[in-house]
């Protein structure tokens, strides 16, 4: 009896000394964690709402919460973009967050951003993979086969032996455009009626990603979400205008 008592106290110290621990980290990082996923939501709304100018505007009054908080984008000037909202649903194994641009008229999708995703890795992670156009020649000779001058005497030279400047030139040094993964891009231009999961490519539909459609269907579901929420609050029901 006086072991199993030693060891309840002893589950019970280790058991409060791990909850505080991880209260205790919790309150810590808290504030860490809201400005990050501040600077990712606003990063976001400047690649959905492209153009956009200076720091985007709330429509929703300001005790919305963050998830269901409405934007509106405006050029240099002074033009309306188009407005942009969060989106979420449940995926195969996670919940997706997404951030949705929509044009001024409500009409077509101007561009997403997935904020957050837990899908498998391989299958469902690659909605936010961006597919490599690297090639064996391009690493080799820093630029690809078709821009090659064969009668220069550069073109038969390895980078490592040309100078700096040249080795700039065909951009070995430069920095990548930054591009958005295949998966994302195909949102943009794309009205409500077209957000119908395809099996197969089809431009006018949203291709799912080979063996996630649930992770696909899944981000179509978010991109609903967001789309509602701007189309409630921008152009409510006519029985709820005053």
């Amino acid at each position: 009896m006086q072991k199993k008592a030693q060891y309840t106290i002893t589950l019970a110290l280790v058991s409060l000394l791990a909850s505080l621990g991880v209260s205790s980290i919790f309150l810590l990082t808290r504030d860490t964690i809201k400005k990050k996923e501040l600077a990712v939501r606003t990063e976001a709304l400047y690649v959905v709402l492209p153009g956009l100018e200076g720091a985007p505007g709330e429509v929703t009054p300001a005790e919305v919460s963050e998830q269901d908080r409405v934007y509106k984008g405006l050029n240099k000037a002074g033009q309306l973009i188009g407005y942009a909202a969060c989106g979420e649903a449940q995926g195969y194994s996670s919940k997706i967050k997404v951030m949705v641009g929509l044009d001024p008229h409500l009409e077509k999708i101007i561009g997403i951003n997935i904020l957050a995703q837990n899908e498998t890795p391989g299958l469902g992670t690659k909605m936010t993979e961006i597919e490599s156009t690297t090639t064996l020649w391009s690493l080799i000779f820093g630029r690809e086969l078709e821009t090659v001058d064969w009668d220069s005497e550069e073109a038969w030279q390895l980078p490592m032996f040309r100078q700096p400047e040249r080795i700039k030139k065909y951009g070995l040094l430069k920095k990548e455009k930054k591009v958005q993964p295949w998966f994302q891009q195909q949102f943009q231009q794309k009205t409500c009626n077209q957000l119908i999961v395809a099996k197969v490519k089809d431009d006018e539909k949203i291709t799912a990603i080979t063996g996630a459609t649930i992770s696909t269907k899944a981000v179509v579901n978010a991109v609903q979400n967001a789309v509602n929420k701007i189309k409630g609050i921008i152009q409510p029901p006519t029985w709820e205008m005053k």
